[in-house]
């Protein structure tokens, strides 16, 4: 009886040694999607759409040479790590272009933001992802700003005869001061019917939407995306970077439109922490 235990227990380990050598050899997909996202810090998944996750945590997004981070970014304890922190004019993470692949006729964008002003002026027009980087923002595509009217915003950029002209879809109620909000919008160019239909999310739920007819598809931009401004140049002495003032976390962009139950799971994932 004690021979044939040992042979058993001498098979497992064999066994056990064997299965782990196998996992060693072959990573997962999730295993290397981590790997990615520890040294670089932004990630992606092909299975779901998701282009470019930025988690804006660990070592990998301060280390990595394709993103500039301005003097003034300070990082404060966020949903699951750090979250970046604006306070003042020229406040913003730069990712170089070529690092997020564009979809012009179809994607969704999810971020987590935390508003330092009630009354919203301080964040008027404010950067909270954009797609560009020059001061005539001739080379925009997108853009995602928090306006004066505490209201988020989604600007939708088209060729208008050889022009550089966006439609807006904006949030019909406003977002609180000093908590977190989850923002989502999507976009979506359908060139049978010649339709642009752009839907924002907050916390969770469909706040707002609009179509459009005859814009085309999204412009192409070979402008950075910048995270927590407008512009990485000052636009004006009065509006300066058009900066964000309050956190950020947690960005996601896709190339594929999430469905309202994909962006209420998304939300939901944090909810409970507020």
């Amino acid at each position: 009886m004690k021979t044939l235990l040992k042979n058993c227990t001498r098979i497992f380990l064999i066994g056990f040694l064997f299965a782990a050598m196998i996992s060693c050899s072959n990573p997962t997909g999730p295993r290397n999607s981590a790997s990615e996202e520890e040294s670089t810090g932004i990630n992606s998944n092909p299975s779901n759409g998701l282009v470019a996750g930025i988690p804006l945590d660990g070592e990998g997004i301060l280390t990595n040479p394709d993103v500039t981070i301005s003097d003034g970014v300070t990082w404060e304890t966020g949903l699951s790590g750090n979250a970046m922190r604006g306070d003042e004019d020229g406040d913003y993470i730069r990712i170089a272009a070529e690092t997020i692949p564009e979809s012009t006729t179809a994607g969704t964008l999810e971020v987590w933001i935390y508003p330092d002003c009630p009354e919203g002026e301080d964040n008027k027009w404010a950067g909270i992802l954009h797609k560009g980087e020059l001061i005539d923002f001739t080379d925009e595509s997108w853009s995602l700003q928090y306006q004066g009217t505490e209201k988020i915003m989604f600007n939708y950029h088209y060729d208008s005869n050889g022009d550089n002209a966006y439609k807006s879809v904006i949030a019909a109620q406003s977002v609180s001061a000093d908590t977190w909000h989850h923002i989502a919008v999507s976009w979506s160019y359908d060139e049978a019917s010649d339709e642009t239909v752009l839907i924002l999310y907050q916390d969770g739920v469909e706040n707002n939407r609009a179509s459009f007819t005859g814009l085309g598809p999204m412009l192409t931009s070979e402008g950075d995306l910048i995270v927590g401004s407008q512009l990485p140049e000052q636009y004006s002495g009065y509006y300066g970077h058009l900066t964000f003032m309050g956190l950020i976390d947690e960005i996601y962009v896709y190339d594929v439109v999430r469905t309202a139950e994909e962006i209420a799971a998304d939300y939901n994932v944090y909810a409970s922490l507020f």
